[in-house]
């Protein structure tokens, strides 16, 4: 109990330093530019080699999440907007016949995503905000590859959670950093990813 008492009166002074009101009220609009990490797809994609069929993946390469996003500030607590994530895995493919070694064109496939997203403040310091958000929209996937309909672009639902998130900067530059995962499966054959982005940063500005 006495450390739930102490937690709150340091909570107190933080919330008491907020943002200024009349700042969100001339600055509403919110945009940022940001990366996240391949966890998901440097677990998934990697070299393999696949000797029944006398080919070997090799030099797989990723460029991470790279996503933009606006919000509207509503009120102190609450904003929405949209958001566009992209994130590509390339690789070569070498096909072994007899002492013939033959280099395929590169591989690759990529996921775009776009989510309209809802963000949820629930402390407020003058240099520093705590959120959490949610994101549900549509992924495209496409590529060299074809999926298990013969179909080199696909569809499927996407969700990014962001679990905790923090924004550092009261005037018009900020910063943030990000905790959560990002979603996309039809069904058990058909997973495009499973808690990818897991750990993400941003830098914007807000106008």
């Amino acid at each position: 109990m006495k450390r739930i008492v102490l937690l709150l009166c340091c909570l107190v002074p933080l919330a008491l330093m907020a943002e200024p009101t009349m700042n969100r009220s001339l600055r509403p609009n919110e945009i940022r530019l940001g990366y996240g990490d391949p966890f998901f797809e440097t677990m998934a994609w990697h070299p393999s080699p696949n000797l029944d069929y006398g080919e070997q993946n090799r030099n797989y390469r990723y460029t991470g999440h790279i996503f933009l996003e606006y919000q509207y500030r509503f009120n102190y607590w609450f904003s929405f907007g949209a958001q566009v994530d992209y994130q590509q895995v390339l690789w070569d493919k070498w096909t072994y016949k007899g002492t013939d070694v033959i280099k395929e064109p590169d591989h690759t496939f990529y996921d775009i995503s776009v989510l309209p997203t809802m963000r949820f403040t629930y402390l407020h310091n003058y240099w520093v905000n705590l959120y959490s958000g949610l994101g549900v929209g549509l992924l495209i996937n496409g590529g060299t590859e074809k999926d298990f309909h013969g179909r080199n672009v696909a569809l499927a639902p996407v969700v990014n959670f962001s679990v905790f998130g923090i924004s550092i900067g009261h005037d018009i530059l900020f910063g943030t950093f990000e905790l959560g995962g990002m979603f996309s499966l039809v069904n058990a054959n058909e997973i495009y990813m499973v808690n990818s982005r897991i750990i993400s940063a941003s830098i914007g500005a807000r106008f």
